[in-house]
């Protein structure tokens, strides 16, 4: 049974949760108005591996490749539960397993978001038939992304520059 946390919030979709420097939850706000003031708040981002472990990166304009799904957690919601409706709505896996990659404090970056990363496997041919839309997509082993990172820093998303050089995307 889904609990609800603000049984009294209408249209608890474009609500956030302000959160104090231990990510403790002071009040309930609009994203909007979050965003504008720069508050902390929380995200998550989820990056889906084939079965030989490359990761598929997502190109964002105006951001660069990054994550293959990277969201904002609403008011109420758990970080694993919004890492699953990513993956569900964005990848169409149902029930895929999750494994936490790590927890990334407020920083410009991520917009003042304490940010949960996830992984997901897909098998092969289905990370390949998502990467087929270069535009879009891309396939990249460990050496591949560390290579991109260091030699055309400006083509990954502010994010991902920092979840490379913190470690946070090495392989399993």
């Amino acid at each position: 049974m889904k609990q609800n946390l603000y049984p009294g919030l209408k249209n608890a979709a474009l609500f956030l949760e302000v959160v104090d420097e231990r990510n403790t939850p002071l009040c309930v706000m609009a994203e909007k108005d979050v965003l504008r003031q720069r508050l902390r708040h929380r995200a998550v981002a989820l990056l889906i591996r084939d079965s030989a472990g490359r990761a598929l990166l997502t190109f964002r304009a105006g951001r660069g490749w990054g994550f293959s799904s990277f969201a904002l957690v609403r008011a109420g919601q758990a970080f694993e539960a919004r890492a699953r409706a990513m993956l569900r709505e964005d990848w169409r896996e149902e029930g895929g397993r999750l494994l936490s990659l790590g927890f990334c404090p407020p920083c410009p970056e991520s917009r003042q978001a304490f940010v949960a990363l996830f992984e997901a496997r897909l098998p092969a041919a289905l990370a390949a038939q998502k990467a087929l839309d270069p535009d879009r997509n891309m396939l990249l082993d460990y050496d591949e992304l560390k290579g991109l990172r260091a030699h055309f820093d400006d083509l990954l998303s502010p994010f991902m520059r920092v979840a490379v050089q913190g470690g946070y995307v090495r392989p399993r």
